[in-house]
């Protein structure tokens, strides 16, 4: 498994451009910190400024970033073949279908909160990245920072992964896919 998390200029996934990517790879329950990466994208129009106010990404550190000509390749090696981890995939699945980037599944982080809270008699609770990994234990890291987000997501998955196994006595990926579509 591998857990991505995109900046972009949009919450739209139709109309975002990438500004960042953060991932981080998943194995046998853990997080594998040694198969984790972050890239900018080079971004060649104006970058918003409500983008600007919320990743802190500013256009000067932008043209450092991967060309998006190249950023294929990049996702390709870091994702190719593996289940997609995603906090509310819809963005991250656009943007790698966009870059021609194949995975084997989709796990949205997302679905799998929004399931446990309604069965935990929350069913308004907030399921933003944030709120999530501290309703559910997971360190506090920096929000809105691909790498940072990735790696809450990673966390938040083996922590509701931690929770259905000590109360089902199991839990496999078919487990987590179910809980993930509710």
């Amino acid at each position: 498994m591998v857990a991505v998390d995109f900046e972009t200029t949009t919450a739209d996934a139709d109309a975002a451009d990438p500004l960042s990517v953060g991932w981080v790879g998943l194995e046998e329950g853990r997080v594998q910190i040694g198969d984790a990466g972050y890239t900018l994208v080079a971004h060649r129009g104006e970058v918003p400024v409500e983008s600007i106010r919320i990743h802190r990404l500013v256009p000067g550190e932008l043209s450092e970033g991967v060309a998006p000509e190249a950023l294929g390749d990049v996702l390709r090696e870091a994702v190719d073949g593996r289940v997609l981890v995603a906090h509310g995939a819809a963005l991250e699945q656009r943007m790698l279908d966009r870059f021609e980037v194949p995975y084997d599944a989709c796990l949205d982080t997302l679905g799998i909160v929004r399931t446990l809270d309604q069965r935990a008699g929350r069913p308004g609770a907030d399921a933003r990245l944030p709120e999530a990994a501290r309703r559910y234990g997971v360190p506090r890291l920096a929000a809105h920072q691909a790498h940072t987000d990735a790696l809450t997501t990673a966390m938040l998955l083996i922590t509701l992964a931690g929770r259905v196994e000590a109360d089902r006595g199991r839990c496999t990926l078919s487990d987590l896919l179910l809980l993930a579509r509710g």
